[in-house]
Formats: C-alpha cells, structure tokens, sequence
C-alpha cells in the first residue's frame, strides 16, 4: 500500500457518550475507551472539555484521563467550547500527564460557518467565536497543544440560511491563519449530499494545500458509502467514525443522524484499497460493549 492508500480514523465516543440521555459511570466509559485501546485505535476523541450543566455525560472528562491506559502512540482529542475550556484540558495535562504520550495532544473546537447554530453550540455569535478561537490558538500554541477546528454545518444546515462552499474555505483559511493544525469538515446533522461532500472537501483542501483536512460525516447506514466514496475521490485520508454509528451533536436539532460506523467503514475502505489502523475482528468486543451502552444508557433513537 503506499501512503495515498492508507487512512487515519478517529474513533469518537465521545460524541456517542454526549447523546446519551442517561449518564455512563466514569468506570464504564474507562473500561470501553481501554477496550478501544487494547483493539488498536490510536487517535481517539475522549472527551469535552465543557460546561458541565450543557453536557453533563463530559462532567467526568479529567477523571477519564487520569484512569485511562496510554501506550505509546495514542493520540488523545478533547472537544472545548471556550478558552476556560482549554485552561481545563491544560490543567488536566499538568495534574496528570507525563512525558511522552500520556497527555491530551488535541483539543478540538466546533467553529460553525452558521450563526445559528454557533449560538446553539457555544452560546456564541460568530465574531466572538473567532475572537476567543484566536485566544485560545494563543493558549495551546504556548502549551504545545495542537489546534482541530471543526466546520461545524461544512455542507448545509437545517435552519434555512443561505450556504455556499466559498463561506467554507474562508473560515478554513481563517482557522489555519489562527493556527489550527488540523481542520475537520463537519456534517453536523447529516444533511449532506455525495456530491457536495466531494465538492466542498475539494474546494477547501485547493485552499489548505498542506494542511490536515478531514470529515466528520453523520450518515446513516443507506447513505454512508457514497459520502464517504466521494470524500476518498476528493482527496479525504482523514475520517471519524464512531463503533455502532451511535453519537451526535445535542444542541443540532432533534431528529439526530448518527456518526459514521466505523465496522461499516472499515470493510468499505478495504474494499476500495485503503488500509487502516485495525480491523473489525479486533473491534468486536468494543461493538458489543458499545451495543450493551446503548441498551442500558441510551434510548436507541442515535440508530
């Protein structure tokens, strides 16, 4: 295989986690996200590092750190939503990380290219959005944290207001002026089609050039292989999936389409050539655990 074939996931049960309508046990979350690790996953979005009266399943995010087993080579995400968000990921690196990889190396920030929806999120107008993504580009630059901006509404939004892809690469242009390392196209409710998945990643990866560019595509079962076959076409090697497609925004609206899943995306990537970091054999006993969670905390609406 060589490089153009082969594909990095991130594994996002931190987006299952924060629909759930009832609160996982810090134990339990621990327990599945070793399982994720002994299974081989290697970049993982763990957490959020947020109000804990907006999500209140994130509460324990610190806690989860701490318990968690990190082998060398983990790469670990945590969602902010603020600048006091990423004062508590770098107090958490400090309180309990180590040398080498036992710390947090990312954190994440939804960046709608939507008003409404950045008002939902983080409470936000856009202007203030970017003013405090660019205090905390200054905080995680001074601390050596990587930066992921994610487009939140990257390919439409459910609310009626006008979008085009120009309004896409202009605000990944800005979040790389700002210093986001990595910038992750965001189907946010799953209102994309194939073909704008293709032409926007398109657009924004001309813009970026270098730049790590991703997706983070919901999608239900019937349509996740032409967007996910459209993004490979255009260049995509970075996606994020979540086992058993569980998972999405709260604050989006409440018909909710799940994440990708990953044990439907790991056999359609090996179908088209692509190579990843593991495979379903190694993932089933996270499906099972994965399913068990949703049976007993969720409400099997994320299906």
């Amino acid at each position: 295989m060589t490089a153009d074939n082969h594909i990095t996931l991130t594994e996002c049960p931190r987006d299952a986690f924060q629909a759930f309508p009832r609160f996982i046990p810090t134990e339990r979350k621990t327990a599945y996200m070793n399982r994720l690790i002994k299974a081989g996953a290697r970049r993982i979005d763990f957490g959020s590092f947020v109000s804990p009266k907006a999500v209140p399943q994130m509460a324990d995010t610190a806690s989860l750190f701490e318990n968690m087993k990190a082998p060398p080579g983990l790469y670990l995400i945590a969602i902010v939503a603020n600048l006091r968000g990423v004062e508590g990921l770098v107090a958490c690196n400090h309180k309990f990380g180590h040398t080498g990889n036992r710390r947090i190396h990312a954190a994440g920030f939804p960046m709608s290219v939507n008003e409404t929806f950045q008002k939902r999120n983080t409470n936000k107008s856009l202007d203030e959005a970017w003013d405090e993504l660019g205090e905390i580009a200054t905080l995680c630059k001074k601390e050596q944290i990587d930066l992921v901006v994610y487009l939140s509404m990257a390919f439409g939004n459910p609310y009626g207001e006008a979008h085009e892809a120009a309004h896409v690469t202009e605000a990944a242009k800005r979040a790389q002026d700002l210093g986001a390392t990595t910038v992750q196209l965001a189907d946010t409710v799953g209102v994309a089609s194939a073909e704008q998945v293709g032409e926007v990643f398109h657009a924004v990866k001309s813009i970026l050039r270098d730049m790590p560019l991703g997706v983070h595509l919901h999608a239900t079962p019937r349509t996740l292989r032409d967007k996910v076959t459209s993004a490979l076409e255009a260049g995509c090697r970075l996606f994020d999936s979540a086992i058993g497609g569980i998972g999405g925004c709260p604050f989006a609206e409440d018909d909710l389409v799940g994440n990708m899943d990953t044990l439907q995306l790991l056999p359609l990537l090996s179908e088209l050539g692509y190579n990843t970091e593991y495979t379903i054999d190694a993932l089933l006993d996270c499906a099972a655990e994965a399913q068990e969670l949703q049976r007993k905390f969720g409400d099997g609406s994320e299906h």
